[in-house]
């Protein structure tokens, strides 16, 4: 028995069930603690109550914990491994944790118990399209389909998956198929356009996306995707204005809303303090980086706030900028961050690059150590007469690896060019890379292992600009060479890949004058790009 609460008569025992349904009552009236201590004292003297534990992990959902909301269903589940209740109840909960993978190890077994449940059928696949394994996803989505109350939302999961999946007929026709019964339907409209992009009709993409915002004028992914539409069609004073609408975006990382600091609108920087924050990946903060120059040219004394890796290599090229990482800004040191304006991506081009006209023919922004390249050269020529290439042939972007990435084998005709020594840029482990060029060709690269660009990414620039060429997938190494200043071949691709700032059909980069693009054939594989990279390679000056 469980004790009650002594009022003003002596303690009266409570049932084991009495307690339990006192627990939930408080938990729906939202007194966890209460809810929580009531259930713990039953574990006290019944530790093998399923119910109770499964009690416990709501409560803890509640209070947002989602390991103590696993740890308690699990040791539900264990005690009632039958209970399916309590078994949809964990994958739900590793899925509003975030924790696909688990999710979809518990959702599996949930469908296997219900086999035509429509709404599990679709949390399990949309638990493999977060794991980004839409082989698995479309089939769960196809069947979810056939029974779903949302077969808006449903349908266009699928055709997503199917986007992702390169099965373009198909993906059209479910985004076709929602837009024939619900003319509006945001999501479909904006991943239509997506498709349309990825296939080249450009202008259909575009006219997509303003129905889209007819429909909703404040739809934040459809003003997003609108804005990478605008930007890379060169439409840039557009793109960049539309741009903004990321900081609304769920996921946004930014630090749109960290300071209290009116954004800049082109006002005169003269003797004025200017606050410049990066964002996303490497690659773009070193692109960001790109118009610093011009805010120092306006006469402003100026903070940028990078990530914590790129900080002693923007020390070393911006020595009259404070840096600042983005660590920092968890400390007091936030706090000593005062500005008259702030800007990042959007505010700054849209003022200092709203055509491509506006750019600058730069030779290089960032700033490596002299002597540690000339070493690193020495190092790698050995006094041979033999030009230096660096490669790189991965890309490591989640939404985009396979798009932008290529076969190291795929490069022997390249390697094989007389007069030049190939240098592995590539960042990450690839000794099983290494291994199947050897295996095949009987090629090898020059690997050095005392630089790590995940760890130093001051000897890695030093490294880049030791090179006479860099030719490299579209990752943060032709950012690197770029911004060095260094010849850089990009290899891009035609769909997925294809990031905005590299805008259509051009050969060379107003970001980094310094820079080739070789684009790949759309709907063909990179074999033709990397034979046309090899005869040019053949006549390099």
């Amino acid at each position: 028995m469980i004790q009650r609460q002594p009022h003003n008569t002596s303690p009266q025992p409570l049932t084991v069930g009495e307690s339990y349904r006192k627990a939930i009552e408080l938990l729906n009236a939202g007194r966890l603690d209460e809810a929580r201590n009531i259930c713990m004292s039953i574990v006290a003297v019944r530790p093998k109550q399923p119910d109770v534990h499964s009690l416990l992990g709501a409560i803890a959902y509640q209070n947002r914990d989602g390991a103590a909301a696993v740890a308690h269903l699990q040791k539900a589940l264990k005690l009632d491994p039958d209970n399916l209740a309590i078994r949809l109840n964990l994958a739900k909960t590793h899925r509003d944790f975030g924790q696909w993978a688990d999710a979809a190890k518990v959702f599996e077994t949930v469908v296997k118990r219900t086999p035509d449940d429509s709404t599990v059928l679709y949390d399990l696949g949309k638990a493999y399209g977060h794991l980004d394994d839409y082989a698995k996803a479309a089939p769960y989505y196809r069947k979810a389909l056939t029974g779903t109350a949302a077969p808006d939302i449903v349908e266009t999961e699928l055709a997503t998956a199917l986007l992702k999946l390169g099965e373009f007929t198909d993906a059209e026709a479910h985004y076709n198929a929602v837009l024939g019964r619900t003319p509006g339907f945001i999501p479909a409209l904006i991943n239509l356009a997506v498709l349309r992009d990825i296939q080249g009709r450009m202008d259909d993409a575009l006219a997509l996306f303003d129905t889209a915002l007819m429909h909703d004028p404040n739809s934040v992914e459809a003003h997003f995707h609108h804005a990478l539409a605008l930007i890379t069609r060169e439409r840039l004073a557009e793109g960049w204005a539309e741009y903004v609408w990321r900081y609304q975006r769920p996921k946004a990382t930014t630090l749109h809303d960290r300071f209290q600091i009116p954004y800049w609108q082109g006002e005169p920087l003269e003797n004025r303090t200017f606050l410049v924050w990066t964002e996303q990946g490497l690659g773009d903060e070193i692109l960001i980086a790109s118009l610093v120059p011009d805010v120092l040219a306006q006469g402003a004394r100026c903070t940028l706030v990078c990530t914590n890796r790129l900080a002693p290599l923007f020390r070393r090229s911006f020595p009259m900028v404070r840096i600042l990482t983005r660590e920092d800004m968890k400390t007091d040191a936030a706090a000593s961050v005062t500005a008259d304006f702030q800007a990042s991506l959007s505010q700054l081009a849209l003022y200092l690059r709203p055509t491509t006209a506006s750019f600058p023919k730069r030779a290089g922004y960032l700033k490596v150590d002299t002597a540690q390249t000339e070493e690193i050269r020495r190092r790698y020529k050995q006094d041979s007469a033999d030009r230096l290439v660096g490669i790189a042939w991965h890309s490591a972007n989640p939404q985009a690896s396979g798009e932008k990435s290529t076969p190291l084998p795929a490069w022997a005709e390249i390697l094989r060019t007389p007069g030049y020594r190939f240098v592995s840029l590539q960042y990450g482990e690839h000794a099983h890379a290494h291994k199947a060029l050897r295996d095949a060709t009987g090629l090898a690269l020059i690997v050095d292992k005392s630089i790590d660009p995940k760890t130093d990414l001051e000897s890695f620039a030093a490294q880049v600009a030791a090179m006479d060429l860099v030719i490299s997938v579209s990752n943060t190494t032709v950012h690197v060479a770029g911004a060095l200043g260094v010849p850089v071949w990009t290899l891009v691709p035609a769909s997925v890949g294809r990031i905005w700032y590299w805008f259509l059909d051009r050969t060379d980069s107003p970001w980094y004058p310094s820079m080739r693009l070789f684009r790949q054939q759309r709907g063909i594989d990179w074999s033709p790009t990397l034979h046309a990279i090899a005869q040019e390679l053949k006549q390099w000056p």
